[in-house]
């Protein structure tokens, strides 16, 4: 699989590349494939509803976004945050397949200044991890592309959103960046957050930002059920995305 990968940057170059794939991933995903695989996203079905407003940070190439526009309908609202202007263009193109009009795209990154950064694609043993684009560090790493973006702060941003019900985050190891300054549109709205929380200082502070906030911790069990995930197994945790629930009492 790593050679046909590498073949088929060489072959294509890298955008047709990632129009290719990402448009594979679509298909199979909506045909109900890849339900052990990515069980997350199928939880969406569970856990979206018609009237939805949620909000994708770190969309990449649209796989959560499509999903999310067809649950939340034309009376929803998908608000899709991605500051790469590559993937941004992808993007368009593959939410088309949702059928819905209800998709707006934010072509930033967040954090907590409003500036512009360098982001980059990871190269590594000459693949490309498309999925692994972040913000360049002095770390040493090797980029298929860079791209320079720009950086706005999220509570500004979403600072005249109406409702909010669903945040999903994923953004590579920056989470708590993100969350560190949305806590105003968190405590405003309390919506359900699914984030990605890779690296033990990034997983720690970000429990402690949305414990502090009055949400508890959950973990997805057999892909259909929300378990609470106790403190003792939190560091240790390994089979998945993160789910903070408000806690009833703060509800």
């Amino acid at each position: 699989m790593k050679v046909l990968r590498k073949l088929l940057v060489k072959a294509l170059g890298f955008e047709s590349y990632l129009r290719l794939v990402s448009r594979l991933y679509i298909i199979m995903i909506g045909t109900g494939r890849g339900r052990e695989k990515y069980p997350e996203l199928f939880f969406l079905r569970k856990i979206i509803k018609p009237g939805s407003t949620c909000l994708d940070i770190g969309a990449n190439l649209g796989y959560y976004s499509t999903f999310l526009s067809r649950l939340a309908g034309p009376t929803g609202q998908v608000l899709a945050v991605e500051p790469v202007p590559l993937f941004g263009k992808i993007w368009t193109d593959n939410v088309r397949a949702s059928g819905v009009a209800n998709l707006t795209l934010l072509p930033f990154a967040l954090g907590g200044e409003n500036t512009t950064i360098e982001m980059g694609t990871p190269l590594r043993d000459g693949l490309v991890h498309h999925g692994m684009t972040k913000i360049a560090s002095s770390a040493q790493e090797k980029y298929a592309q860079t791209y320079q973006v720009e950086m706005r702060i999220p509570d500004e941003l979403f600072q005249d959103l109406e409702q909010l019900d669903f945040i999903k985050c994923d953004v590579e190891g920056y989470e708590h960046q993100v969350f560190a300054h949305l806590q105003e549109t968190i405590k405003r709205h309390k919506p359900l957050i699914q984030t990605e929380l890779n690296g033990q200082e990034n997983r720690q502070k970000v429990v402690a930002i949305l414990t502090n906030l009055g949400y508890g911790v959950y973990k997805l069990q057999g892909g259909q059920t929300l378990s609470p995930c106790p403190p003792a197994e939190i560091d240790q945790y390994q089979g998945g995305d993160f789910y903070f629930k408000p806690n009833p009492t703060q509800t």
